[in-house]
């Protein structure tokens, strides 16, 4: 009785198998074509600036310019001597 239910399951699944490898031309799944162009999407909107963006360029800025002026004075200082 186990043997007849194994052979009849392989017989199943090698069936569906190969019934899963036939090519299908039927009507429905041949692809329809198109009658008018779809439009291409809308463009994305750019990335916001947001608050600590700007604290974090803000901060960079400034000790770009605490430094600029720390060797701006050294720079005169040495003239000056």
């Amino acid at each position: 009785m186990n043997r007849t239910k194994t052979l009849i399951l392989l017989l199943t699944l090698f069936s569906l198998s190969l019934a899963a490898q036939q090519e299908d031309d039927s009507w429905f799944s041949q692809k329809k074509s198109n009658p008018r162009p779809t439009p291409p999407p809308p463009r994305e909107p750019g990335v916001p600036l947001d608050g600590g963006l700007i604290g974090l360029i803000a901060a960079g800025g400034a000790l770009g310019y605490k430094k600029y002026k720390q060797r701006n004075s050294n720079y005169q200082d040495d003239f000056k001597a």
